[in-house]
Order: C-alpha cells, then sequence, then structure tokens
C-alpha cells in the first residue's frame, strides 16, 4: 500500500518540479537594443508635426479715417470697405526629406540632430470664410476686392506664423517629447538637436 502511493507522490513531486523548472527557463527577459535606423526616425519625424488653428483677417478700405463734413459725405456716396476673415490649419515641424539626420548613442540617451524646426504647411479654411462690406451709394465691392483681401490675408498669416518664434519652440518640445515617450521604454532619454 505504501509503494503505490509513494510513487504518486514522487510523480506529483516530479511534475511540479519540472512546471517550475519549465517556467524558469521560459520566461527568459529580452534586451531590446536600439538600431540606429534613421528611416525610422524620419518617420517620427513626419508624424509628430505640431498643428496651429487660428483665425486671420484683412481689411481693404478707400475710408481715410478722417472727420468733417466733407468726409463724411464722401464716405456715403463713395465708401468701399471689405473686411475678410478666414481661419487657418498650420502645421509645424521637420523637414527630413532632403536633410540629413544623424543619431549618436550614449549609455542612457540618444541624441538625435534634426534640421531646424519651421512652418511646413498653411491651409486657409475658405468654407468658413466670414466677411464685412460696407459700401456707399455708388460703390460696390467686386471680386477683385475679394481677390486682394485674399492674396493680403495668405501672405500676412505666412509672415506671421512662419515667424513666430513661440510656435516654433513649442513644436519643437512636442517634437522632443514625441521621441522621449517612443524610447522611453527602452530605458534611453532622448536629446533633439535642431540645426539653424
Amino acid at each position: 500500500m505504501r509503494s503505490p502511493l509513494l510513487v504518486i507522490v514522487l510523480l506529483i513531486a516530479l511534475c511540479t518540479a519540472m512546471y517550475f523548472l519549465g517556467k524558469k527557463s521560459g520566461t527568459t527577459e529580452v534586451k531590446a537594443s536600439i538600431i540606429n535606423n534613421t528611416q525610422l526616425v524620419r518617420q517620427i519625424a513626419e508624424l509628430s508635426s505640431l498643428e496651429i488653428t487660428g483665425t486671420t483677417t484683412a481689411k481693404i478700405t478707400n475710408v481715410a479715417g478722417e472727420t468733417g463734413i466733407w468726409n463724411n459725405l464722401k464716405n456715403y456716396f463713395a465708401e468701399n470697405t471689405l473686411q475678410v476673415s478666414i481661419p487657418y490649419i498650420a502645421k509645424y515641424g521637420v523637414d527630413v526629406s532632403k536633410a540629413a539626420v544623424s543619431i549618436n548613442k550614449t549609455d542612457t540617451a540618444l541624441v538625435i540632430k534634426l534640421p531646424a524646426c519651421k512652418m511646413l504647411s498653411l491651409q486657409l479654411v475658405l468654407d468658413k470664410m466670414e466677411t464685412m462690406n460696407q459700401t456707399g451709394v455708388f460703390a460696390s465691392t467686386t471680386i477683385a476686392d475679394m481677390k486682394i483681401a485674399e492674396q493680403q490675408l495668405y501672405s500676412s498669416a505666412q509672415r506671421d506664423l512662419s515667424s513666430n518664434s513661440v510656435l516654433l519652440e513649442k513644436a519643437k518640445r512636442h517634437i522632443s517629447e514625441i521621441y522621449n515617450d517612443y524610447y522611453k521604454p527602452l530605458g534611453y532619454k532622448v536629446v533633439c538637436t535642431f540645426t539653424q
């Protein structure tokens, strides 16, 4: 009677030992290493563009802003004022299509050298355009006036947004945060440097 019970106990002990031995051998840690893959860096840079929305406004008028009876009478008959407001969407980031990207790896940090941060695109949302038109008795706003206003809107938005240092710095921080979040699980801190 002892013999079959002893065999069952030894069999259970052997199975338990084999289970824990297999579990220990099967859970080996896999340590990932970073490959200096510039293609991956380029793809992340393209995805990490910062999108800004706002509104740009232009005003075209023939009113000089002077007061007096003669000017008021002239404005009554010949005033032509057009004010146009258009929402825009601007994207900031780095253009990596033609620039060289380099990666330097240290023990705990990756230094990624990227091209200068800039405004990549500007889109005027014309279907949400708002206009205000004030004309005198003998004046009217023409399509040419609208075309001039749209050109002023685009050029002023392009000029103001492309040189906006606050938005450029925000885009740099955004790109750095994306890279840090991506490489953090691997134990690396990313330092992004932008050429000028």
